[in-house]
């Protein structure tokens, strides 16, 4: 996080230099200066400009060296061959915070690349941070303040932004409703998301932050900065670049299911932030949670002019995760009476039948009343009509319900509504902030169903992060193993490298020939497996290496002749250096267990099905280590074959401490030995009483 004063002079700076500022103004003339003084910024600005002069009245000096004090801020908008000597200027006058707004330097040519690299060194000689290049810089509505270029509507709303392009800069009011203060990272060459997000979480005129994320160069660094922020304030997440395209290719199993997005979608996961998957999405949680101070559980109240919207309202709740609310029999035994005899009173209420004979106005009241006393209701989706009408009755009803909804501000009210006038019906019941309004019933559901696991499920959790705790023997033994190799571990030393670390393995032993192959079978004990050991073959079974359940000698030896005539026509001049003898495990679950160094975040954990069909079920969990026990059992618990795994229909549960153990020390492995790039064990065995690798691949980098 940055240093609480380097903060301020980014966000709030009592003086700033425009360094390069254009001498041109009016309309597009694209000058900051001219920005700054509509916006109304306070503080002492100093223009300069090698033409000197006078702009806007104020002067203009022709150097930064000529400027009567060191400001806060220093804003080099100039194009990109004049940055560096502007730069230089900015550390000659003992600036130490400085925006860069032009494009071209990481995010251009190589030339823009050694240009950047060049102003990175001066930075770092001169103490000097760093926010762009290619940004628009600091939007802080709280204190006049703007460091755009472009001037533009700008609604101030308690929402913190941290985001990665200048479109969010200029959109706010359409991406998020609006802004307090916004930091445009632009390349993120110094200043970044996790620089800021801290600060953004103590300002108590804030109620929300915004992220938009491209990439990251230092995940932990992020979620490190994200956990801190968020039992402070609801953190929402967009993230872009999240395609199948931007995803990681890997020849494993492990490779191929941690792209990218599984990555981040983990991290963002591990530290309670809320991601969304578009901008509408985005606005729409914005909303709610700088109306709503909270919701007291998921239990929803449904209330409709059309018993088919109410059960679009159903769908949509349970959709998202809430529950349909049961009405106390006192708010049953009060709403009944209203009804004809042929209508039912339940949630959803549809009120259209006691509407015809009692006023829709009038049963609106009652209904909304009725619900926001209960107190097995947590919060209500009113559905009503916004269709232009001559009725009186069907006329406005946005002050009735904003009238009502302010009585129970602990309770979230969220309006949809059919018909044409939905412009004027949004508008009006948010006006005065204790209201949301919904185009869709999906959407009010969304909505609160985020304010449910915020407030619930995020707030108050605990950290399960945990500390590496590894004993000596076993870094020892990995080194010995790990010396001076690279590529793909054999599978006789992964193996080893497996039961060094307390991961259990299915009894094995090497044989380099038929004789050593039986006279281990022998000791092992039959039934056996037999794997060939060969540096050139990744998926053993894909080529016949793998033979199960061998009973006897007979069958060994029958088994290991055509286990090599096999490969030979299948992958002929692999290297072959033996095979292993294994004790068959019929009984039990097959599991992957993996872990693969992310360039962003270090070593990713992945836990799920396995077996041969393991990218087929793609039912699997990643989470980013150290890891507790506790974050692990929730790892496990997300995929389905947990369900497997904890004894479904009739079935012997397995031993989940015993599973647990094993992806802690997988975890402590990976993070101990940086020369491991990936591993898989697959298949791991799990039955009641044991588990058991019984294959491990293994790449060094």
């Amino acid at each position: 996080m940055l240093p609480d004063s380097d903060y301020k002079k980014l966000t709030a700076p009592e003086s700033i230099a425009l360094v390069g500022v254009t001498s041109r103004t009016g309309r597009g003339s694209n000058s900051p200066l001219e920005v700054l003084i509509k916006r109304g910024y306070q503080g002492r600005i100093y223009p300069v400009n090698p033409k000197g002069g006078e702009i806007l009245g104020h002067r203009v000096y022709p150097s930064l060296s000529d400027v009567p004090e060191v400001p806060d801020l220093a804003v080099i908008c100039a194009p990109r061959d004049a940055v560096v000597e502007l730069f230089g200027q900015c550390a000659d006058k003992g600036v130490k915070i400085v925006i860069i707004t032009a494009q071209g330097f990481f995010d251009g040519d190589e030339e823009g690349i050694l240009m950047q690299q060049e102003l990175l060194n001066l930075a770092a000689k001169n103490s000097i941070r760093i926010l762009g290049p290619n940004t628009l810089g600091i939007v802080n509505n709280y204190y006049n303040f703007c460091t755009s270029f472009i001037d533009y509507i700008n609604p101030i709303k308690p929402i913190g932004i941290t985001c990665q392009t200048g479109t969010f800069y200029v959109g706010a009011s359409q991406l998020c409703t609006g802004t307090g203060i916004l930091v445009d990272s632009g390349n993120t060459t110094d200043i970044s998301v996790s620089d800021v997000i801290g600060h953004l979480a103590r300002d108590p005129r804030l109620k929300v932050i915004d992220i938009h994320l491209e990439s990251l160069h230092d995940g932990i660094k992020f979620m490190e900065a994200a956990k801190d922020a968020v039992p402070l304030k609801p953190v929402i997440i967009y993230k872009t670049g999240s395609s199948p395209a931007g995803s990681l290719a890997a020849s494993s199993h492990t490779g191929s299911l941690s792209g990218d997005d599984r990555v981040f979608a983990a991290a963002f996961q591990q530290c309670g932030l809320l991601r969304v998957a578009d901008i509408e999405e985005m606005a729409d949680l914005n909303k709610a949670f700088c109306t709503f101070s909270g919701i007291r559980g998921n239990r929803i109240g449904i209330i409709s002019i059309s018993g088919g919207a109410g059960v679009m309202a159903v769908d949509a709740c349970v959709r998202f995760g809430l529950e349909i609310a049961d009405p106390t029999r006192a708010t049953l035994e009060q709403l009944s009476p209203l009804f004809p005899k042929w209508a039912h009173c339940d949630n959803p209420m549809d009120i259209w039948p006691v509407a015809i004979f009692h006023g829709y106005q009038n049963c609106l009241r009652r209904f909304l009343e009725a619900y926001l006393q209960d107190p097995q209701i947590d919060a209500v989706i009113c559905m009503t009509g916004s269709f232009l009408t001559t009725d009186e009755d069907f006329l406005d009803v946005t002050d009735l319900i904003r009238e009502i909804a302010g009585k129970y501000p602990d309770k979230p009210v969220v309006v949809s509504s059919c018909g044409n006038n939905y412009p004027y019906y949004e508008e009006e019941l948010e006006k005065d902030n204790t209201v949301v309004y919904y185009f869709s019933l999906e959407r009010a559901a969304r909505a609160l169903a985020a304010l449910y696991k915020y407030h619930h499920l995020i707030k108050n959790k605990k950290d399960w992060s945990a500390a590496l705790s590894l004993h000596p023997g076993q870094r020892e033994a990995a080194v010995r193993l790990l010396a001076g190799k690279t590529g793909n571990l054999s599978q006789a030393d992964a193996l080893t490298l497996l039961k060094a670390y307390g991961i259990p393995v299915a009894r094995w032993g090497r044989a380099k020939n038929i004789d050593e192959a039986a006279a281990l079978a022998a000791g092992i004990g039959y039934p056996v497996t037999m794997k060939i050991l060969s540096p050139d073959i990744i998926h053993k079974t894909d080529v016949g290496g793998v033979r199960l359940n061998i009973e006897n000698t007979r069958q060994l030896e029958k088994a290991f002749a055509a286990m090599h005539t096999e490969i030979e026509h299948k992958q002929p001049g692999a290297r072959l250096d033996g095979v292993i003898i294994q004790e068959y495990l019929p009984e039990g679950i097959e599991l992957l267990l993996g872990c693969k160094r992310d360039p962003a975040f270090g070593p990713v954990l992945v836990f799920g099905a396995g077996g041969v069909f393991t990218e087929i079920l793609n039912d699997v969990s990643l989470r980013i280590p150290p890891l507790s026990r506790e974050e692990i059992k929730a790892m496990i618990e997300e995929t389905r074959v947990s369900k497997i795994l904890a004894g479904a229909r009739g079935t012997k549960a397995v031993d989940m401490e015993l599973l647990i153990n094993c992806l802690v020390n997988l975890s402590e492995l990976m993070l101990a030995n940086p020369a491991i790039t990936e591993m898989d064990l697959n298949p791991l065995i799990a039955n009641r009483d044991r588990v058991a690798a019984l294959d491990a691949r293994v790449i060094l980098g």
